[in-house]
């Protein structure tokens, strides 16, 4: 194979070609690619053929509305996301040296959140740097940063190991909830029935819950808790979604206080129990920056933190 840096030509080629070749792949055809490059497709298919020449390997196999990569296609493809990733991380760095904040950046974080915190903090971030450019993610799961290109995850919950860079932002407390057309039916909370009658509620959990799912709540005394322990009768994928159905009387689910507030001051959901009071759930903003975290990170982080401090329930 020729050197791809043997003269200045072909250092241009190298760094348009991958370029093209990630957007070919992530659009599914040279047609949908052309359009997001703004480019003829006759000259997409071209720098496909010329990236393919250059490296002297197959990396596709292109049908009228179908393009399938070969094995090579799948590793050059992984190995051109990194490179992409690590230039624009370079290049957002700089930041961090004292440029303005302009330009793009990628956030990511549970749906939950994005209505209450999210939006509210990057408007606030928005007004005072409106060269900015952010693209939000929501995403209950938590993603591959690098592959995916990510500045900045809101996490919730305990954090696994890893080589990320986490710090605290906020926390929540998760809340037993029930819609008030099933609370007309419970015994009265300071009778030993409530809590077997609330042991038999159906329960909404979040597909990441575990089969059997254990909670705690006062005795009618309050010297000491009762486990509560259920069997998830039917799942979520979203916080939202799990709200939903609650309101609708469909059972019992835990949900964060962030998420609720409005429910339950307009009376669509109630407490299950007011004495609930269960650990506080951190929320951690988490990035790949080491010591030169850019200033539109910096930035965001703490108009999330403020914002979280804001809506403390």
């Amino acid at each position: 194979m020729k050197s791809l840096f043997s003269n200045g030509e072909q250092i241009t080629v190298l760094s348009t070609l991958p370029l093209n070749f990630v957007t070919i792949v992530e659009a599914g055809s040279i047609t949908r690619a052309a359009d997001e490059l703004d480019l003829a497709k006759s000259a997409v298919s071209q720098s496909l053929k010329k990236l393919e020449a250059q490296l002297g390997i197959k990396l596709a196999v292109r049908t009228t509305r179908h393009l399938s990569l070969t094995p090579a296609g799948e590793r050059y493809y992984r190995r051109c996301k990194d490179v992409l990733a690590l230039a624009k991380q370079a290049a957002t760095e700089m930041e961090a040296y004292g440029a303005i904040p302009s330009g793009p950046i990628k956030i990511t974080a549970p749906h939950a959140l994005i209505a209450p915190i999210i939006a509210p903090a990057i408007a606030k971030v928005m007004r005072q740097f409106p060269k900015l450019e952010p693209t939000v993610i929501a995403d209950d799961a938590r993603l591959d940063l690098i592959a995916e290109g990510i500045d900045l995850a809101i996490s919730v919950g305990v954090l696994p190991v890893s080589n990320l860079r986490a710090q605290k932002v906020g926390s929540l407390r998760d809340i037993l909830c029930v819609a008030p057309s099933l609370m007309a039916y419970a015994p009265r909370s300071d009778t030993p029935e409530f809590t077997k009658w609330v042991q038999g509620l159906p329960y909404i959990a979040h597909v990441r819950e575990p089969s059997a799912v254990i909670h705690t709540i006062p005795t009618t005394d309050h010297t000491k808790t009762a486990t509560l322990k259920f069997h998830p009768s039917f799942c979520c994928n979203t916080l939202d979604a799990i709200a939903a159905c609650t309101r609708e009387g469909l059972g019992v689910a835990l949900l964060p206080d962030i998420s609720v507030v409005q429910d339950i001051e307009d009376g669509s959901l109630v407490r299950l129990c007011e004495q609930l009071l269960p650990d506080p759930t951190p929320i951690h903003a988490v990035h790949t920056y080491d010591a030169l975290v850019p200033r539109s990170v910096k930035e965001v982080i703490e108009a999330v933190r403020a914002a979280l401090r804001g809506r403390a329930f």
